[in-house]
C-alpha cells in the first residue's frame, strides 16, 4: 500500500483535553484546514465512559474559577455549575514519627512547609513509601503553586456527571487523522511518518509523553520517568450525597484517599494504586457509608485504572535539557501534563507556548 502525503500547518499530535483546548485556541489565527490532530487509534482517551446507560467523566477534572483558561471564549455557551464542597475526615491512625524520613524527600517538604496534618497522612498514600526517601520534585512543585502560594483555586464541579471540559471540546469540530503506529520523526524534514502517511507540518505540537516523543525524534534522553497511577472504584447509590461533594480519608488504614459525588446517585472512590488489583470491593463500599453515613443503597459499579496519571520527578539532566533545545529549534512544542513532563492542570499551561 502506497503512504500518501499530507501537507499542514500545525500538526497536533496527541488526543486529550490539552490537544483539543490547543486546536480551539489555534481556530483564532487559523483556518480547520491549517491544522489537523493525529490520534492513536488503538488508544481511547478518557473524556467519558459509561455505565449502565449512566455516562459519565471517570477523572476528577476540575476548572479553575480564576484562571484565565475558565473565563476564556472555550467556556462560552458551556453550562454553569457551582464549585465542588471539600471536607476531610479526622485523621487516625496515623502519626509521623512511626516513619523514618529523609531528608530532601517529598514528606520532609510536607513536614517542613505544612506542618503535621491531613496532607501528609494522604500524601503516603497516595505516592506510598517513596515519598519518605525520594524528593518527587513535580509533587514539591505542585504543593507550591496550589496551597503554599495561597492562589486562587476554586474547582468547579460536574455537571449531569460530565466535566465542564467535557461539555467545552464537545463544541469542538476537529479534524482528525486516525494511525496505527508511527514509525519516526523526522525534526529536520519537519516530517511525521506513520505507516500510512507522511504528515509534513509547520509547526508540531506533542501533548504524548515526552519520553516518547525523543524516542520518534531520534534525540537523547536520560531524565527520571518515574509516574504514579490512578484507581478508582465506582458505586451507584440512591440518595444522600450531593453530587460534587469530595471527602478526603484521612484514615491511614483506609485504602481511600477521597470520593467524589459524580452524580446525586453516582460517585467514585479513589484508591492507593500501589494496591490496584488487591482490594476487596466489600471493604471499600463499607469504608465509603462510613464517610458519607446518609448514603442509601449503595452498589458497586465497575473500576478503573489508569496506569500514567503523575509524573514525578522535574526534568534537570543535560542530556534531556540539550534535546529540548533541539526540538524547540525545529518548531516542535512539548506541551500539557505528560508533553512538557510536568504535573500541571489545564489551566497552569502556558498556552502562547503553542502559537
Amino acid at each position: 500500500m502506497s503512504t500518501k502525503t499530507v501537507h499542514v500547518k500545525n500538526c497536533l499530535l496527541g488526543y486529550g483535553y490539552a490537544s483539543l483546548i490547543a486546536y480551539h485556541k489555534l481556530l483564532k489565527t487559523n483556518n480547520h484546514e491549517d491544522i489537523l490532530i493525529l490520534r492513536n487509534e488503538n488508544s481511547t482517551p478518557i473524556f467519558s465512559i459509561e455505565h449502565e446507560g449512566t455516562r459519565f467523566s471517570p477523572l476528577p477534572i476540575f476548572p479553575v474559577e480564576e484562571s484565565e483558561l475558565y473565563n476564556s471564549d472555550l467556556f462560552d455557551d458551556v453550562p454553569k455549575q457551582d464549585p465542588i464542597s471539600v471536607s476531610f475526615s479526622e485523621l487516625t491512625n496515623f502519626n509521623y514519627k512511626d516513619h523514618s524520613i529523609e531528608e530532601g524527600s517529598l514528606a520532609s517538604f510536607m513536614l517542613s512547609n505544612q506542618g503535621i496534618d491531613q496532607r501528609l497522612c494522604l500524601g503516603l498514600k497516595q505516592w506510598g513509601d517513596s515519598m519518605l526517601s525520594k524528593p518527587f520534585s513535580q509533587v514539591q512543585d505542585k504543593i507550591k503553586r496550589h496551597y503554599i502560594s495561597k492562589s486562587g483555586n476554586t474547582r468547579i464541579g460536574y455537571v449531569n456527571g460530565k466535566s465542564i471540559f467535557k461539555y467545552a471540546i464537545n463544541k469542538l469540530n476537529p479534524e482528525v487523522l486516525n494511525y496505527s503506529n508511527i514509525q519516526k520523526i523526522d525534526i529536520e524534514k519537519k516530517e511525521v511518518h506513520t505507516n500510512d502517511y507522511i504528515i509534513k507540518y509547520e509547526k508540531l505540537i506533542s501533548t504524548i509523553p515526552f519520553h516518547y516523543l525523543l524516542d520518534l525524534c531520534g534525540l537523547k534522553h536520560n531524565h527520571n520517568t518515574d509516574f504514579a497511577s490512578a484507581y478508582f472504584y465506582f458505586f451507584k447509590y440512591k440518595t444522600g450525597f450531593k453530587e460534587n461533594q469530595v471527602v478526603y480519608d484521612c484514615d491511614f488504614n483506609s485504602d481511600i484517599l477521597r470520593v467524589f459525588s459524580i452524580k446525586n446517585d453516582f460517585l467514585l472512590a479513589q484508591l492507593r494504586s500501589d494496591k490496584h488489583g488487591q482490594i476487596p470491593v466489600e471493604k471499600i463500599r463499607k469504608r465509603v457509608q462510613e464517610l458519607a453515613p446518609t448514603i442509601e443503597g449503595l452498589e458497586f459499579a465497575q473500576e478503573l485504572f489508569v496506569p500514567m496519571c503523575y509524573p514525578l520527578e522535574l526534568i534537570t539532566e543535560p542530556s534531556t535539557l540539550e534535546s529540548i533545545a533541539r526540538l524547540k529549534e525545529n518548531e516542535v512544542v512539548p506541551f500539557g501534563r505528560f508533553g512538557e513532563w510536568g504535573y500541571s492542570d489545564l489551566h497552569e499551561l502556558d498556552w502562547s507556548n503553542i502559537f
